[in-house]
């Protein structure tokens, strides 16, 4: 059920930078935006390239060669290896394609334009939303059962205290509806 929401309906947009820009600014943009990647506009004579840059990037590619961040350009980290969906995809099959291609982020692409992002992180933020939308869900439709049953369960309990009073007062050994309502719960 949560799996197949559209990516469309949580993407964000992404973050564009130009591929000239410092390794330390981009880092600095990502840290303010809360974002764990960009795209980059690599322009080079005759071309133009769009690539990727990720948190990993900069610290695999920079940090931990212990390169300067305000000296690399992003360009130069920067992967053209961008792994794009269309927005009708599913969180189901979004997290197949990110295991698949082993990506934390994804490119929703539409009429050739990329449109939005989403990433690992993304799902993992939006799955207690998602978890609490569906309790409120459940506790709304136990809700209503409860109304519809309890207008059941009084007719038929002033039915039941006209049987047991022909019975001479036996008890019926059925479960009441709540009970079975709980019972097909568990």
């Amino acid at each position: 059920m949560v799996g197949e929401i559209p990516v469309l309906l949580i993407m964000k947009k992404p973050i564009v930078v130009s591929g000239d820009v410092s390794v330390y600014d981009v880092a600095k943009l990502m840290v303010e935006q809360d974002v764990p990647c960009v795209l980059v506009v690599c322009e080079r004579p005759n071309h133009e390239s769009i690539g990727v840059a990720t948190d990993k990037d900069i610290i695999k590619k920079v940090l931990t060669k212990k390169l300067s961040p305000d000296k690399v350009k992003v360009e130069d980290i920067s992967s053209g290896k961008l792994v794009t969906i269309p927005p009708n995809t599913t969180i189901d099959e979004d997290l197949e394609i990110m295991k698949k291609y082993k990506t934390n982020e994804l490119f929703i692409v539409d009429e050739g334009k990329i449109i939005g992002v989403i990433t690992q992180e993304d799902l993992i933020k939006i799955t207690p939303e998602i978890i609490s939308t569906l309790k409120e869900l459940v506790n709304y439709l136990l809700q209503i059962i409860d109304e519809v049953t309890g207008e059941e369960s009084s007719d038929k309990s002033k039915e039941t205290q006209k049987i047991d009073q022909s019975k001479d007062g036996k008890k019926d050994s059925e479960p009441n509806m709540r009970e079975k309502k709980m019972m097909l719960i568990k």
